[in-house]
Parts: structure tokens; sequence; C-alpha cells
């Protein structure tokens, strides 16, 4: 009976162990790949990342997409992926990479939150935690929270991992919202060597408007849910 009760009592230390094994796993991967460019002399600037990820050849998009996938796992700014991906390979293909690889990403922060659990999360996404604590996610708030151009796609893939929502519904929803974004984005880093132009103007407009109607149908949706709850008849005592 001691037997089990101490076998009972050591399972969840090892579990806790296991996964502080593989965070610290992580940790040293993403500095073994910081240190390694530090030494390659690599600063990131527009210019320096197009001519980087061209001089891979065929390997470019494979490296291209393989930073979305560990992006959830570093924080790594989406925007910015989505901003270089239009600067190295252009407004059609730098965006269609990006949404794959968006797709791949937010599929690794999905089941990396989930698993880890709402502690580790909230700890490592500190912004991004009263967020996730007000938001019931669902497949319309995924879409809109992953239309719009300034939500931190990884609070989106993480909330949706710590709450309820079913993995098939989050992908299609997080898919259906996301590719547009990239394409906002990527077009837009297409420009980035040629500011002032008109399609650097273009790419700006269709950023604002994205941002702006999106926000609204976000507010207009949150406004109506707090309507309903607020007319919910109340359950006598």
């Amino acid at each position: 009976m001691n037997e089990i009760k101490a076998t009972a009592t050591e399972n969840p230390l090892s579990k806790h162990k296991k996964k502080f094994f593989k965070f610290l796993v992580i940790i040293l991967m993403g500095f073994l790949i910081g240190l390694y460019f530090t030494r390659k002399g690599f600063q990131l600037t527009p210019e320096s990342f197009k001519v980087f990820v061209l001089s891979l050849g065929l390997a470019g998009p494979l490296f291209f997409i393989g930073i979305f996938i560990i992006r959830p796992l570093f924080l790594i700014p989406s925007i910015a992926l989505f901003v270089g991906g239009g600067l190295a390979f252009g407004p059609v293909w730098g965006p269609a990479y990006a949404s794959l690889g968006a797709a791949l990403g937010g599929t690794v922060g999905f089941w990396f939150s989930r698993f880890m659990g709402r502690d580790y999360v909230i700890k490592k996404l500190k912004l991004g935690a009263h967020m996730i604590d007000n938001t019931r996610f669902s497949f319309s708030v995924v879409f809109l929270l992953s239309l719009l151009p300034i939500m931190p796609v990884t609070v989106i893939n993480y909330g949706a991992g710590l709450s309820t929502m079913k993995f098939n519904n989050y992908i299609v929803a997080h898919i259906l919202g996301i590719t547009p974004r990239a394409f906002a984005y990527g077009f837009f880093g297409s420009t980035l060597l040629e500011v002032g132009s008109k399609k650097f103007m273009a790419s700006l407009t269709i950023l604002v408007v994205m941002g702006i109607v999106t926000g609204y149908f976000r507010l207009r949706s949150k406004k109506k849910k707090q309507t309903q709850r607020a007319e919910e008849p109340s359950v006598p005592a």
C-alpha cells in the first residue's frame, strides 16, 4: 500500500522533470542557433535577410518555412517573417511559403501549449496573458484574430491550445485568417526597397484597411456576446 502511494506521488514530479528537460533543450537550441548567426556576423536588415535567404538556393524556402515552425517556441515576431518573405521571395511566393509555415507553426504552438499547460504558457506570454484570460476561443474568434494585422500570432496559437477548442476547428479558422494577412504583409515586404512608391503606399493602405475592418467586426462580435450574456435570464437561487 505504501509503495502504491509512493509511486502516485512520484509520477507528477517525474512529469514536471520531463517538461523542464524539454524546455531546457528548446532553450539550448535557441542559444546555439543565435550563437551560430552571431559568429557568422549576420545582421538582420531587409537587404541582408533577402541576400542570405536567396543565397541558400532551393533550400531558402525550406529554411524560411522552418523558422515559422519553430517560431512559437522562441516567440519570433510573425510580422517580421511575413514582411521578410515578401521581400525575399516576392508578393506571391513569399506569402505562399509564409501561409504554409504559419499553418505548421500554428500547429506546433497549439499542441505545445496544450501539452505544457496553462502555468507555463501564461508565464512565458506575460503580455498575452490578459488577452487569453478574457477571450473565449471559437472558430469565428480565431479567424478574426488571425486576420487582424496587429494581433500577435503566438497568443492565438497558445490561447487556442489552452482552451477547449478542437484542433480541426482551430487550424481551419487559423489558416483562413492568416493567409490574407500573410499576403497583405508579403505585398508590403516586396515594396520595402521601394519606399515612397505607389506600390508601397498601396500596401500600407491595404494593411490599414484590413486592420480597421477586422477590428470593427471583432469589437462588434464582442459587444454582441456581452449583450447576449446580459439578456440571459438569471437562475433563481
